[in-house]
């Protein structure tokens, strides 16, 4: 993107040329040139958990909602896999019971082997997730706010009417 191009990038010495209007130049003829090449100007948000919008002193809100939110802030990536084997009487059989505890533990090891991947795939959508219901909380406050400021100024535009003869 043409933001990410530093101010810096080319040192002239020669002080008949103007090195910032060069790289305005250079800056307009590439954005220019992705819009004659249909470029989407998407930007790209950081890879951090949009942070817990928290409980608003200025307005109303759902305590639920808020509890809710702060519980799924707080756990979605607490996830337990470890290896928990249960006693088997069969490993204890002498010759036998060796092997099948390290054949059952071995298989076990494969099976949490997909499950931990699985699991940190879930994790990063669970992730994902959250900081849209953060991000929406927050919208939620800022309309709620813009609503009542609203709401006075037509009680007040109200009261001014009902006062006029």
């Amino acid at each position: 993107m043409t933001a990410d191009i530093p101010n810096n990038l080319i040192e002239i010495q020669d002080p008949d040329i103007d090195v910032d209007e060069i790289m305005a130049q250079i800056r307009a003829r590439v954005q220019q040139r992705r819009a004659e090449l249909g470029y989407d100007k998407r930007t790209f948000p950081a890879f951090d958990l949009a942070a817990y919008p928290g409980e608003p002193e200025d307005i109303a809100y759902d305590v639920n909602l808020y509890h809710y939110l702060r519980l799924v802030n707080t756990t979605y990536n607490q996830v337990e896999t470890g290896l928990n084997l249960a006693p088997s009487p069969a490993t204890q059989l002498p010759i036998i019971g060796p092997l099948w505890a390290r054949v059952r533990g071995q298989v076990h090891n494969l099976v949490l082997f997909y499950v931990n991947r699985s699991l940190a795939h879930q994790t990063n959508v669970n992730r994902h997730l959250i900081s849209v219901l953060n991000r929406l909380t927050l919208l939620s406050q800022e309309q709620q706010r813009t609503i009542a400021a609203l709401q006075a100024e037509v009680d007040a535009l109200r009261r001014r009417l009902d006062a006029e003869p």
